[in-house]
């Protein structure tokens, strides 16, 4: 579903009701090696020298990930994360949940900078892909940020602690099917 402004508030301000069809929750699973969604026993597997810590996922910024469980999944979305950069490296992924392909969900810092982008990669048959992006304000340096993607046919948004941080009129949603690489 589409979150509207009033929900990722309410996410943000932790005072929410929201049904999440998957959910993984990192924090305070410190020497464990997988995680299982809230719902519906997906897992999320740590490779590359990733490591749960009090606070969450800790990756390294060059081989660490999480691998989630594959599930079709696709049209209108909305994400939620909580992300603490330590640096900016050259186009570093948020999550990455790919098929290898042509049909990419990406949200990911631009470039080497703070900015945040928010990507979607649909393969069209015989032409290859389209990208649609929306770029909007800025991931922080070692401080937590709250950061929630939706779309919603053409409508892409991003949202910062809870305030809307950009709009693309002019974008899509991530095709339905089954991913073969959902990376964290």
């Amino acid at each position: 579903v589409e979150l509207q402004q009033s929900e990722v508030t309410a996410l943000y301000l932790k005072r929410n009701n929201i049904k999440a069809d998957h959910v993984w929750d990192f924090r305070n699973k410190v020497g464990t090696p997988e995680v299982k969604d809230n719902h519906s026993n997906l897992a999320a597997t740590l490779h590359g020298g990733a490591e749960l810590t009090a606070e969450g996922l800790r990756l390294d910024g060059n081989r660490g990930y999480a691998k989630l469980s594959n599930w079709e999944w696709g049209g209108t979305t909305s994400i939620e994360v909580y992300v603490k950069y330590n640096s900016f490296n050259s186009y570093s992924r948020v999550f990455d949940l790919s098929d290898g392909g042509d049909d990419n969900v990406n949200l990911l810092n631009f470039k080497a900078t703070s900015t945040i982008r928010w990507e979607i990669r649909k393969g069209i048959v015989g032409f290859g892909s389209t990208n649609k992006c929306l770029d909007a304000s800025n991931f922080e340096t070692s401080a937590w940020v709250h950061v929630v993607v939706t779309v919603s046919g053409t409508t892409m948004k991003v949202y910062k602690n809870g305030a809307l941080a950009g709009t693309n009129t002019a974008g899509h949603e991530p095709k339905v099917l089954t991913r073969s690489q959902h990376w964290l």
